[in-house]
């Protein structure tokens, strides 16, 4: 039973911000759970090549690069445009690009909170949107497609400096049980993943220099003291994506090793 609780065997996913960190963890775990194939899209074309040849060597499945801009709404048509030309459905559609800002209030440029609520909320909603006709196509009450977002610890947090990142994690999480209730007709679970300190390329500036007092001290105020890394975020993704997590939805499951209890 447990195998096939957490078993992808066949699925077909899309990861958003998939060439590095957090939606690269996730694209393997599904590749390692059986997935046959999983989509990873990103700007950079280099980077998400590369990725994308790194895990269709992992497993069985495969590793498809989409190269595109999902901060248009032109570029949110054309990714989908794509995905509908390759595949008659879609099983899971991970929302994880995003961008990361902060700065001082008063220094804080309209055109910089518009790009942050853009790329981290707006964007993912309509991209979800755009997809719903191949989520739909292959789910059933038996076998649900999945919904992930990414959010962050920094929407249960009050931190200033962050304002406009943290205000637009807060919308995803509280978006979540509305986006769930209005497509659960449709036979589709929406949740969300909300992440304290990873490794990755966000938070690189704090431990890329292990012995440094600062990366140290942070170590010491996470209750579970230690950073996440590739395991546990894909461990998480893939529960929810499988048998195992299809009694979850509209759902904000948070992992963060107990950081938000002390910040």
């Amino acid at each position: 039973m447990i195998e096939n609780l957490f078993s992808m065997a066949g699925k077909v996913c899309v990861v958003t911000g998939g060439s590095s960190g957090l939606g690269s963890y996730m694209a393997q775990g599904f590749l390692e759970a059986g997935a046959a194939r999983v989509y990873i899209t990103a700007r950079s074309e280099d980077k998400l090549k590369a990725k994308a040849a790194e895990l269709s060597g992992i497993a069985d499945g495969e590793c498809i690069p989409l190269p595109g801009d999902l901060s248009t709404i032109d570029g949110i048509k054309s990714l989908a445009g794509v995905l509908q030309e390759k595949e008659d459905h879609i099983d899971v559609l991970v929302n994880n690009a995003g961008i990361g800002t902060g700065g001082a209030f008063a220094d804080m440029k309209p055109e910089v909170w518009d790009m942050t609520m853009d790329l981290n909320l707006r964007s993912p909603v309509f991209l979800t949107q755009a997809l719903l006709d191949l989520l739909k196509a292959n789910a059933t009450v038996e076998d649900p497609a999945r919904v992930l977002f990414t959010s962050s610890v920094a929407a249960s947090e009050t931190h200033a400096h962050v304002m406009a990142y943290s205000t637009s994690k807060n919308a995803v999480e509280k978006m979540t049980p509305l986006l769930a209730l209005a497509l659960c007709d449709d036979h589709i679970l929406v949740n969300t993943i909300s992440p304290g300190r990873f490794y990755s390329e966000m938070t690189r500036g704090a431990w890329q220099d292990p012995e440094s007092e600062r990366f140290k001290a942070e170590l010491e105020r996470i209750p579970a003291h230690r950073y996440g890394g590739l395991e546990d975020i894909a461990g998480v993704a893939v529960m929810l994506c499988s048998r195992a997590g299809s009694y979850f939805t509209g759902e904000v499951l948070n992992l963060d090793g107990g950081h938000r209890f002390r910040h």
